[in-house]
């Protein structure tokens, strides 16, 4: 497996080629559980893929292989038991392998221009963020289950609904715009999503995990026999 991923160029600019690719690629590594520890561990030494590793409200991301010269990079997403309705887009396109729980799934229209709603170009987290006039309307349902495999653009806005401990491989390409939206539907407020090259000190720091948590979480996936 690690062999294979060595030697993996994704081209995304074939979209339909790349869903093939990447579905194929995260089926054999979900299954491959030894690889999949092995990269864990080479994560937790590697202080590059280290300090990738980010908890964040909903979920925690731990970046397990690092190739986006190559066109992808991989990560684990572990959910946590906080549930907003936060629908978003992303700076790339992704494909994701649900190995363990299940969510709901809701991509939706955005009404509005971003870059005419007066969002701060600061606005990076939710405690700066500000109402705006955009909306966003869900337009389109499903439930992932345990197995399911997707492939979402990099312009599309979704929303996921997640058990607690659901469990994702996560493979996405390289960053195609410099920064993502992020909307809270609840207070209305919008902020920006950018990439760590661009993200504020303070937002950088809060995210990062110890040791010890990731400690803690490798021995969940463990205990949720994905390893």
């Amino acid at each position: 497996m690690l062999d294979t991923l060595d030697r993996l160029v994704v081209d995304w600019s074939d979209l339909h080629k790349a869903r093939a690719q990447t579905h194929e690629i995260l089926t054999a590594l979900a299954e491959d559980k030894e690889a999949l520890a092995l990269l864990l561990e080479r994560a937790r030494e590697e202080e590059d893929l280290f300090d990738k590793c980010e908890h964040h409200k909903l979920l925690d991301k731990l970046v397990i292989y690092d190739a986006l010269d190559r066109g992808f990079r991989i990560r684990v997403h572990v959910s946590t038991d906080d549930h907003r309705d936060r629908p978003h887009d992303h700076r790339f396109t992704f494909t994701s392998l649900i190995v363990r729980g299940q969510y709901k799934h809701v991509r939706h229209e955005l009404v509005g221009d971003p870059d005419e709603a007066g969002i701060p170009r600061d606005a990076q987290d939710d405690f700066d963020a500000v109402p705006t006039g955009l909306r966003v309307v869900p337009r389109f349902v499903t439930h992932e289950q345990e197995g399911n495999c997707y492939t979402l653009h990099h312009s599309e806005i979704h929303t996921t609904y997640t058990t607690p401990n659901t469990v994702s491989l996560f493979l996405r390409g390289p960053a195609e715009k410099e920064r993502s939206l992020i909307t809270e539907r609840e207070t209305g407020r919008v902020w920006w999503r950018f990439g760590e090259d661009k993200e504020k000190e303070a937002r950088r720091g809060s995210k990062r995990i110890s040791q010890e948590y990731f400690t803690e979480l490798t021995g969940r996936l463990r205990s949720m026999e994905v390893l």
